[in-house]
């Protein structure tokens, strides 16, 4: 008879619940991970940040590894999520994963949609260097940047680490992932979820314009 655990529930039935509601909170995420309609006049409207997650090795056909899922993050197999994140609001905007770890943040950004639709709408994401390459849609580290410029990116690029860190406060994101990469896609999206209902409930994300932050020394 399977354990039933310190909360005295049965664990292959608490396994259950726990599969349906993660699926219910994942499906949330088409009402709560939104793109805006208007962005009005401002051209820089997003961060943007790839999240390596550790994961179980998984089987290769031929190999004992699969190099494509190799994160340098974490120097062991991985998967990664590309995040936007709006500037002028608290809201986590865009999700797009799970991709293999092994497939950079530029590949994804570059190949996967996001860069594509920047350019459609002539707006701009705020990237760090991994983002270098695409001038039109994503904006990084520039030597010739002012003072205020190069102050905001890296309040903006500091402000959508903080999210990150919210989503590995979570021990499923914090340790390996033992369940397989469609699981994982579903406790991700949930998680993003919840983080994003904490912060527009009582964790909001600080404001990355702060005043005299576009003064020049």
């Amino acid at each position: 008879m399977p354990e039933t655990g310190p909360w005295n529930v049965n664990i292959d039935e608490g396994r259950k619940e726990v599969c349906y509601f993660l699926t219910c909170l994942q499906a949330l995420k088409e009402e709560v991970i939104v793109w805006p309609e208007d962005w009005g006049d401002d051209i820089w409207i997003i961060t943007v940040d790839g999240t390596h997650c550790w994961i179980n090795e998984p089987t290769h056909p031929d190999w004992s590894q699969d190099k494509s899922f190799f994160s340098h993050k974490y120097n062991k197999a991985g998967v990664n999520y590309e995040l936007g994140i709006a500037i002028a609001c608290s809201r986590l905007v865009w999700m797009n994963g799970p991709f293999k770890a092994g497939k950079s943040d530029n590949k994804i950004f570059r190949d996967c949609g996001l860069k594509g639709l920047l350019a459609s709408i002539q707006k701009k994401a705020i990237g760090d260097q991994g983002y270098n390459g695409h001038r039109g849609e994503c904006s990084t580290y520039n030597a010739h940047d002012c003072r205020g410029v190069r102050k905001f990116k890296s309040r903006a690029l500091k402000r959508h680490e903080n999210f990150n860190g919210m989503t590995k406060e979570y021990d499923c994101l914090s340790g390996r992932f033992r369940h397989g990469v469609e699981s994982f896609a579903r406790m991700f999206e949930a998680i993003c979820v919840i983080c994003q209902y904490k912060i527009e409930d009582d964790r909001p994300l600080y404001d990355v314009l702060i005043e005299d932050i576009m003064e020049e020394d």
